[in-house]
């Protein structure tokens, strides 16, 4: 099934380098990805459509990034749907660990990312500018707790 003539689903299982057995036709249709692929270019590049159009280097951004990110957010699942061990009766393979697939979801989702980046650059569009946050902050106490007992 092609997801907006970007990508498709043998796309993404090579990307991810599993088998039809592993992840079958419908397990990567029943998540859904064109709706998560159609909310992020349109929030992220909402000319998106004129950009595939035009068919230039651009057009090859896009499907890149198309392909990338739908991997990408199959990925984040990969625990679920990759085996993690692998037997015929006599011998057994381990084929991953409990964080062995986290690491490809970032690098899939910011090699998309960095597709995005491309080509909104080259069409001269602003990205949102990372705004921060406050991680740490402390409170100081109406008291003071070393001499003050609380009442």
């Amino acid at each position: 099934m092609p997801y907006f003539d970007l990508t498709s689903v043998a796309q993404i299982r090579a990307v991810l380098t599993v088998s039809d057995a592993d992840l079958p036709d419908e397990t990567i249709e029943g998540y859904a990805l064109e709706d998560d692929l159609g909310n992020k270019l349109d929030r992220d590049l909402p000319t998106w459509a004129e950009v595939l159009a035009a068919n230039g280097a651009n057009a090859r951004r896009l499907r890149l990034m198309a392909k990338y990110f739908c991997a990408g957010t199959v990925a984040r699942m990969a625990q679920i749907f990759v085996l993690k061990q692998d037997t015929d009766g006599s011998n057994a393979g381990q084929r991953s660990d409990k964080d062995g697939w986290m690491w490809v979801s970032a690098s899939l989702l910011s090699q998309a990312e960095g597709y995005l980046t491309e080509i909104m650059d080259d069409l001269g569009l602003t990205q949102d500018v990372a705004k921060p946050y406050t991680m740490f902050s402390r409170v100081i106490p109406t008291r003071d707790p070393i001499t003050e007992p609380r009442s």
